[in-house]
């Protein structure tokens, strides 16, 4: 996935317009439709404001970027996950080895 699509399902998932946006960022509509869309890549200045903006770090949002092979939910699964406090990715992911484990159980196990 490019950086551009990165940058805009995090900012979906927050629920903000470019609009809105290019307000926090101290940027223009245009030129961050033209980032989400890969005709333009971000200065690293202005990377920081996005970032911030969206209450990301930039690692978290370079991993989502690197995620070029995961289907949709997945994506979107990470997104939230990011998005997290630490206390709630912990539960997140034990929930997350729970199911794993229910899900590798045979049909005759009574547990």
């Amino acid at each position: 996935m490019s950086l551009g699509n990165a940058l805009k399902i995090l900012r979906t998932k927050k629920g903000m317009t470019l609009q809105q946006l290019a307000e926090k960022t101290d940027s223009y509509v245009g030129n961050l439709s033209r980032i989400e869309r890969g005709e333009s890549k971000p200065s690293l200045d202005l990377l920081y404001r996005i970032a911030a903006a969206l209450d990301f770090s930039l690692t978290e949002i370079f991993s989502i970027a690197d995620q070029s092979e995961m289907d949709g939910r997945q994506i979107a699964l990470n997104a939230v996950f990011v998005a997290l406090l630490d206390h709630d990715k912990e539960l997140l992911l034990e929930f997350a080895k729970l199911l794993k484990d229910r899900a590798h159980k045979k049909p005759t196990d009574n547990g």
